[in-house]
């Protein structure tokens, strides 16, 4: 931490003192280091860093779904809480935590096995009815979604229904966070 300060301190001479080089470098050293891995236990990020290279042979087996995806995983078996992203392509829907059940390869395939429901999962089809009255009239036509509740879009859609899979399957989820 000093040696990037006073590297800061040398590039950045117009940087207000030790404090401004100082904010500079933790800002930019905790961007560069965060996965979203939420350590327990005891666990130590040397710890974090020596078991993301023992799931690295896990990761590069399992090439049929993505690396996040068996990263976490592999990270989740061996006892840490691990985000498990849901992407379409290159564009990030979100991502949730689940708890370990069962060995990396038997998880790995369930992640994907719901990935694969989520985006496949029909969204459900709000029907227009026409209704009588005046009252009811108004009320639908100023909320027709409903008075509480909005439509859900399609990523919303898709981040719920992977959580449902994996909850039907036994995996305690929390956490589930959208990307936007």
């Amino acid at each position: 931490m000093v040696a990037v300060v006073t590297a800061l301190r040398s590039v950045l001479p117009a940087a207000a003192g030790s404090l401004g080089a100082a904010l500079l470098a933790v800002t930019l050293a905790g961007c560069a280091t965060e996965t979203g891995v939420v350590l327990g236990g005891g666990q130590t990020a040397a710890q974090l860093a020596e078991e993301r290279t023992r799931c690295l042979p896990f990761v590069q087996a399992h090439t049929e779904t993505t690396t996040d995806l068996a990263e976490g995983a592999c990270l989740i078996a061996k006892g840490y809480r691990a985000p498990l992203p849901l992407a379409h392509g290159p564009a990030r829907i979100g991502y949730l935590y689940a708890s370990a059940r069962g060995a990396a390869p038997a998880m790995v395939g369930d992640f994907q096995a719901c990935q694969v429901e989520a985006f496949s999962t029909p969204m459900p089809v709000i029907r227009d009815q026409k209704s009588s009255g005046i009252f009811s009239n108004l009320f639908a036509t100023l909320f027709p979604r409903g008075l509480f509740g909005k439509a859900l879009t399609p990523d919303q859609w898709a981040l719920r229904s992977f959580a449902a899979c994996l909850t039907r399957r036994g995996y305690t989820v929390a956490d589930v966070t959208p990307a936007w």
